[in-house]
């Protein structure tokens, strides 16, 4: 286990960082009426509007980082990158808030006055025992993620905070509201920025990174908006509120990245007695895992797994895969706490995986969309629930500002919400999948022994 750090953390800097002029004509004018842009929210994306934000660090490790170069070339950098950027994803750098018309949450974007709030920062904490893949503790890593503004008429869209280790390397903490997007154009934003940031801005912007806005592309003949709006309002004593749910995290809890090689994915894959894919093998895998070490403090009969899945190729037409925004469903593998822990657990856990992934068929699927949220609701409410946060298609790991790869990416929010994350390997090839746990010390510690022991072959 890494030693126990003390992270006290330096604010040096706060401002915001506005979407970069996309003309000369703009550069050159005096206007100084605020012009409001309002940003339509999908279904798909007011589905997530009272939600925690989505948290995570990327580190950077730059032996020997000088104040100098992080304060005079770093930072300047990825400010300059990020303006840039701004200019092909303008929702980042607006608020969540309620039309004066419609009354419905939209986001809010005006060009010459909004931004995405941006920190700097500095830290005497161990740089490696934070940006380690081994045991540490949750509550650790919280120094290291920007403030998030958010009242009940506005919210921040994404804030940043860079932090310095001097003489070690930096870090990229970020918030995100889940609205804005989902995993897949988070990702995609990511990519822009760290490549535009690396190519000092010159040249085009690769055409897979340049994103479709069009959210008309997204039909909602049934108003499923306002029922989903009608559903949070419920929650917040009816009336409008973008006050996130309270989810705090538990405290004692302690996170660990596992990783697993293609060799070991065979192995599962070999312990399963009908065809699978490789990633229902390892949902199936890490989930039974845990279910064994919770084991003794699950109160329900029934205990489920969710599966958040792409709707893009899936929609009738499909959408580009490159729309911005959330497009993504909900699916449940549910099983019985009993059965997960016996001898036939594995298996029982891949065929409920498989056969969830398998009702989802093109073109069916937003049947029943206006009754997403109230089924989560119950799940949640009803059974011990796991969830599968981000995927090893995102190539975080190729998040590359122009100072190398980063030593860790940690997806903070599992802590709020019993998710595992899972993600591509930082070592390509070699291993190609990470898994992100956060749980109590004792049953971190299980998890571990279990893991280790359904890698065993049969003798």
């Amino acid at each position: 286990m890494a030693m126990a750090t003390l992270n006290v953390v330096k604010v040096t800097e706060k401002c915001r960082i506005k979407q970069a002029p996309n003309s000369e004509s703009e550069k050159l004018s005096n206007e100084t009426v605020v012009t409001y842009n309002y940003i339509p929210l999908t279904f798909f994306d007011t589905m997530w509007l009272t939600f925690p934000p989505t948290q995570r660090i990327f580190f950077y490790e730059i032996d020997q980082l000088s104040s100098d170069f992080f304060y005079n070339t770093i930072i300047p950098n990825l400010k300059n990158s990020l303006s840039l950027t701004l200019q092909h994803y303008p929702s980042l750098a607006g608020v969540v808030t309620w039309h004066p018309q419609t009354a419905k949450p939209v986001i809010r974007h005006a060009p010459d006055d909004d931004g995405v709030f941006f920190s700097v920062a500095e830290s005497c904490a161990n740089f490696h025992s934070l940006s380690t893949h081994d045991l540490k503790e949750a509550k650790d890593l919280h120094a290291l993620l920007p403030e998030f503004h958010v009242s009940e008429t506005e919210s921040t869209v994404f804030s940043i905070l860079v932090t310095l280790f001097p003489s070690h390397g930096f870090s990229i903490g970020y918030c995100a509201h889940h609205v804005s997007m989902d995993g897949k154009s988070n990702a995609m934003f990511l990519k822009s920025w760290s490549t535009i940031c690396r190519d000092g801005g010159a040249g085009s912007h690769p055409p897979e990174l340049m994103p479709v806005l069009e959210r008309s592309l997204i039909a909602d003949p049934l108003d499923i908006i306002k029922i989903y709006v009608d559903h949070w309002m419920k929650t917040t004593e009816n009336k409008r509120s973008l006050i996130p749910m309270d989810i705090k995290p538990a405290t004692g809890l302690f996170r660990r990245t596992f990783r697993l090689t293609p060799g070991e994915i065979g192995q599962i894959k070999g312990k399963i007695k009908i065809p699978v894919s490789s990633y229902t093998a390892v949902c199936a895998y890490v989930w039974r895992c845990l279910v064994k070490a919770e084991e003794g403090d699950i109160t329900k009969e029934t205990v489920s797994l969710t599966i958040v899945v792409d709707c893009r190729s899936r929609l009738e037409p499909p959408i580009p895969a490159n729309y911005f925004g959330n497009c993504v469903t909900y699916l449940f593998a549910k099983e019985k706490v009993v059965s997960l822990v016996g001898d036939d657990g594995l298996v029982l856990a891949a065929t409920a995986v498989k056969e969830a992934i398998g009702r989802l068929e093109k073109g069916s699927v937003v049947k029943g969309a206006d009754k997403w949220l109230s089924e989560v609701s119950s799940t949640y409410r009803d059974e011990k629930v796991y969830g599968i946060s981000a995927s090893t298609r995102f190539d975080l790991y190729g998040s590359d500002f122009g100072w190398g790869r980063p030593r860790m990416a940690e997806l903070v929010s599992i802590d709020r919400n019993s998710s595992f994350s899972m993600c591509d390997g930082r070592d390509g090839n070699d291993v190609n999948i990470e898994i992100g746990i956060v749980l109590k010390k004792v049953q971190i510690e299980a998890f571990a022994s279990l893991f280790a022991q359904g890698l065993q072959p049969y003798e």
